[in-house]
């Protein structure tokens, strides 16, 4: 699957929330926390995420250049019915690169995903996953307008991922 992304750090949630409130046809799908795994890997990112009270973990495979502009993100995602045991086998064969933790409200609209973040030890950020299902010329418009919307700035955008800013942490 491939996505074009960005990523701002803000000052707080509050105004990106009644940004997507007003937005028609924005919905808020879920209020979730968050524990992401990165593992060392030759290319790109793997990642074992938990969301506290489910059961199962999700592996996320995903490479994209680290730019601060809008990028795309070639990714999979494959769920895993044993996150613990998952965790200790790839933290032994590929060893634990980072830990994430986060409070995320994701929002829906057309096809892209909003996470409203909360990110321990880092701060609040907004995320824009707009996944390319109708082409990159599609996808290129749905971010600007939702850029506009959420009034962010091309020079307020981040460059890497959370695990980049983190440092290591195990």
């Amino acid at each position: 699957m491939r996505n074009l992304e960005i990523k701002t750090a803000v000052p707080s949630l509050g105004p990106a929330r009644s940004r997507l409130r007003a937005l028609s046809g924005a919905i808020l799908h879920a209020k979730l926390q968050q524990t992401d795994w990165y593992f060392r890997v030759p290319k790109g990112r793997l990642k074992l995420r938990v969301v506290v009270g489910e059961r199962i973990g999700e592996l996320i495979a995903y490479v994209r250049a680290d730019t601060k502009s809008a990028r795309t993100s070639e990714f999979q995602r494959m769920p895993v019915a044993d996150a613990t045991g998952t965790r200790r086998l790839l933290d032994r064969m590929l060893g634990t690169r980072r830990c994430v933790r986060k409070r995320r409200d994701v929002w829906l609209y057309r096809n892209a995903r909003i996470h409203l973040d909360t990110v321990e030890g880092l701060g609040t950020f907004v995320e824009i996953e707009v996944v390319v299902t109708d082409g990159m010329a599609q996808a290129r418009a749905l971010m600007s307008e939702l850029r506009g919307a959420l009034g962010i700035r091309e020079k307020d955008l981040f460059a890497g991922s959370y695990s980049d800013m983190t440092g290591e942490r195990e």
